[in-house]
């Protein structure tokens, strides 16, 4: 009989997801459940619970499922890209962008109910494949990957010590509040080239690009209102030529999609894409520093095996 193997995140959203945990164990348990539970001890831990998993017990799989937040989901899949295992998604984080980007309900209950159903809606979703340099090894996201501001203000809100206590009192927004504001007035925009399915774009007074897999990023942002992680192609947001007031009255609207029309943010889509700045610049893939540029990033289509419902 197949098993459920469930990826829990011990620190996503402060320990938030060991109270979903419990919840989702109870009623596994209830409803006697064929399964096995794995923890995580430390950052990317869960990369190598998804791989080991997926290369142990790949016939005995029902599916692999994470319980976290948007960085858990995303280490589980670099864990287990390559092989045909099915990923499932319980959300324990506040951001839930991978949710909303691939029709996944944020209610931990009904997100089991439907890993739990017969007859599962199950899709092949694309990722994001990037390589930091020639000799390194490629990685994944599932979301989104940025090249500077954004990258800096992810970067800083990671090292900053308020984040944990901020996030207990639920004002987690403020930090990443009052790392754009610190930034606003100290990063330094930049030129760069911008390769796309061999066709290069010339920028000066680059802000940052980013790179998407789906619309949603940084908590509800609308960075790509056109993404779709189910057509096998990335899109790439461009904003540049800011001062620092427009960037934030620009910011305020990514929520709504609306930041497109403005004069200084150019959209692309491509399949190979490669950035690069004049000078070392900072990257995040899926919300957390992974290192600096350049990069280079293509899609890899219907990749991974998705519980999720298709919305094309």
């Amino acid at each position: 009989m197949k098993k459920y193997f469930f990826i829990v995140n011990t620190v996503a959203a402060n320990g938030a997801s060991l109270k979903v945990w419990d919840k989702v164990k109870k009623e596994l348990d209830l409803q006697q459940v064929n399964y096995r539970s794995f923890f995580t001890n430390s950052e990317k831990h869960a990369v190598e619970l998804g791989k080991q998993i997926a290369a142990i017990h790949e016939e005995q799989i029902e599916a692999i499922v994470a319980v976290g937040c948007d960085g858990t989901i995303s280490e589980v899949i670099n864990g287990v890209c390559g092989s045909s295992v099915t990923i499932g998604y319980i959300p324990a984080g506040s951001a839930n962008d991978f949710c909303r980007g691939f029709h996944i309900p944020t209610s931990p209950k009904v997100a089991l109910r439907n890993i739990l159903m017969k007859r599962k809606s199950i899709t092949k979703i694309d990722v994001g494949r990037f390589k930091l340099g020639e000799r390194s090894k490629p990685l994944y996201f599932v979301n989104s990957l940025g090249v500077g501001f954004d990258a800096e203000v992810s970067k800083k809100v990671n090292q900053s010590k308020m984040k944990r206590y901020f996030n207990k009192l639920k004002l987690g927004p403020f930090v990443y509040l009052g790392a754009i504001l610190n930034q606003l007035f100290n990063y330094k925009p930049c030129s760069m080239d911008v390769e796309i399915d061999g066709s290069i774009h010339h920028y000066k007074n680059v802000w940052f690009v980013t790179v998407s897999n789906q619309r949603f990023y940084g908590g509800g942002m609308r960075i790509s209102p056109q993404a779709s992680p189910f057509d096998g192609l990335l899109n790439v947001t461009v904003v540049h030529h800011f001062s620092p007031f427009k960037l934030l009255l620009l910011l305020g609207t990514v929520y709504m999609g609306k930041h497109t029309l403005f004069k200084g943010v150019d959209s692309f889509k491509g399949k190979e894409i490669r950035i690069l700045p004049e000078t070392k610049l900072p990257l995040h893939a899926d919300g957390e520093f992974i290192g600096s540029s350049p990069v280079s990033i293509s899609i890899e289509p219907k990749k991974v095996r998705l519980i999720c419902r298709s919305k094309r």
